[in-house]
């Protein structure tokens, strides 16, 4: 696990005053420094999933928010808005400057007339000076500048939640992909497990001479057909596994072979509350639109700042002075030197004022203010298009529902259908075609309702994230994780996803068959 960026000072006053802090930063895992994979030094990253045996949703949205470096540089750019905010607010403070010189200066004077002084001087000499400058009024032009730093770290901020929720959806789709082609495996392997069945008892009558050849050909291919199935939904698997370790960061690319994931959950809301409770989530909550809205802040304030542009600049100034002289002198046959020491102090006020500058000023402010008219139009675009996907996303829920209440009853329907086709042409009375529709149309019941129930939660996805509701607990600083989220080394069990209200679909009527490890 990361650990927390440490600050480092010098230890020394003196070099403090010159150097100041710095914070320091934990660098990515190891692994991602290495020009080799096999190569790799291997980090703790690599153990991050060592005590897991079956990864929960919420284990795999926590860890991706914890590890994902994309979501990790967006906590940095945060950190870098929050330094320019504290940099708009140094602008309000005096400054403070030491200067020290020393100098030596050769001087020879030739050709010259009726002269009895110095022909060679030699001068040497140091100066050091204290200088305190601070503006005093400046139209406020540092306050709005200040105010624009703020609105730009909250802004950042905003887009780092934007990250989030986009990321919590990402990894549920990817998520929901490997179980529904763990499904399609177990569908898979019950249809070859049928066609066997069937090739066998097939093969006894051919021999018998019950049966023609054609018949057991049939079954022959249609083996070979349930097999292909499995191995495309096997490596559908395992490309989904893939898209899962990115989103969470895990540096080997897959997750590891031991990880096994849970069933299909069957359990899902019937009836969602009024398409309104979601807008008002959303245009409220969604940070991508609170980003735009702090953008538009950002402009008005950019607005004004230009206006302070008209204003005086007055300023209060110090200096105070130190220095030395010492100057020999050389000539003919004489020699003399001259020492010194002053001080000096100056100080004052200092106005400045520009009256004219060809209207650089005025065309600024027209600029400013077509920006902040492009914001406002900025927020209306995307406030529709926030409602868009919101109307959207709860209509993609409502028929994921109805398709699989539809799919459940079929199911049902195909598989009593296919049961009295087999026991029909067991007993000769139904064509060899006959049955063969009758699987097929199972298989393709029992591979709907899978996807219908995985179409209902990435719906649920869908709709969260598009009102902003799938992100509490989650925008805080990445190096922590929310305190409701186990870790996968804790022994606590995570807490369930489904809702109490959420009301159980029907079973499927087909056997399941374990299905393969998904790993490497």
């Amino acid at each position: 696990m990361r650990q927390r960026g440490k600050v480092v000072c010098s230890l020394a006053a003196g070099a403090l005053l010159l150097t100041g802090c710095v914070e320091r930063y934990t660098p990515p895992p190891v692994d991602f420094e290495s020009t080799s994979f096999t190569q790799r030094k291997s980090s703790e990253a690599d153990k991050l999933l060592e005590e897991v045996t079956e990864l929960s949703l919420a284990q795999a949205q926590a860890i991706a928010i914890k590890n994902n470096p994309n979501y990790i540089s967006a906590y940095y750019a945060v950190n870098a808005a929050k330094m320019r905010y504290y940099q708009a607010l140094g602008a309000f403070s005096p400054t403070l400057d030491a200067s020290f010189g020393i100098g030596d200066q050769y001087t020879i004077n030739q050709h010259r007339v009726n002269s009895s002084g110095a022909n060679r001087t030699n001068s040497f000499f140091t100066s050091a000076g204290l200088q305190a400058n601070w503006v005093l009024f400046e139209g406020g032009a540092r306050y709005f500048a200040a105010k624009i730093a703020e609105a730009s770290e909250n802004a950042t901020k905003l887009l780092q939640e934007d990250d989030c929720r986009v990321l919590i959806r990402n990894v549920a789709y990817a998520y929901n992909e490997i179980l529904l082609q763990k499904e399609n495996m177990r569908i898979a392997q019950e249809n070859m497990k049928f066609q066997r069945t069937s090739l066998q008892d097939t093969e006894i009558k051919h021999q018998a001479g019950a049966v023609p050849l054609s018949d057991v050909l049939n079954f022959q291919i249609y083996v070979n057909t349930a097999e292909g199935d499995w191995i495309t939904a096997q490596y559908q698997l395992e490309v989904a596994v893939y898209a899962l370790a990115v989103l969470m960061g895990y540096p080997e690319g897959t997750l590891p072979s031991h990880v096994q994931f849970p069933e299909i959950d069957k359990e899902y809301l019937r009836e969602l509350p009024s398409v309104d409770l979601y807008l008002d989530s959303a245009l409220k909550n969604r940070p991508d639109l609170k980003n735009l809205r702090e953008q538009m802040v950002i402009a008005d304030y950019q607005l004004k700042q230009t206006y302070s542009a008209y204003s005086p600049t007055i300023s209060a100034y110090a200096d105070l002075g130190f220095g030395t002289n010492l100057t020999r002198y050389y000539g003919n046959t004489d020699y003399a030197h001259n020492y010194g020491e002053n001080w000096s102090v100056d100080y004052g006020l200092q106005a400045n004022w520009q009256l004219f500058n060809g209207l650089i000023r005025y065309n600024q402010s027209r600029e400013a203010m077509a920006l902040l008219a492009e914001s406002h139009y900025q927020v209306a675009n995307t406030w529709l298009t926030v409602v868009s996907e919101v109307r959207n996303a709860y209509a993609n829920y409502l028929q994921s529902v109805r398709q699989v209440n539809l799919y459940v009853k079929t199911l049902e329907l195909t598989a009593k259908q296919r049961d009295l086709v087999e026991a029909e042409y067991r007993a000769g009375t139904a064509e060899l075609t006959r049955l063969n529709e009758a699987q097929r149309d199972l298989v393709d019941a029992e591979t709907q309702l899978a996807s219908s129930y995985i179409h209902v939660h990435n719906a649920k996805a869908q709709l969260e994230a598009a009102a902003a509701m799938n992100t509490v607990g989650y925008y805080e600083d990445p190096t922590r994780l929310p305190e409701d989220v186990p870790l996968p080394a804790e022994t606590a069990a995570p807490a369930a996803e489904a809702s109490a209200a959420e009301a159980p679909a029907a079973e499927a009527s087909a056997a399941e068959a374990p299905a393969a490890p998904a790993g490497k």
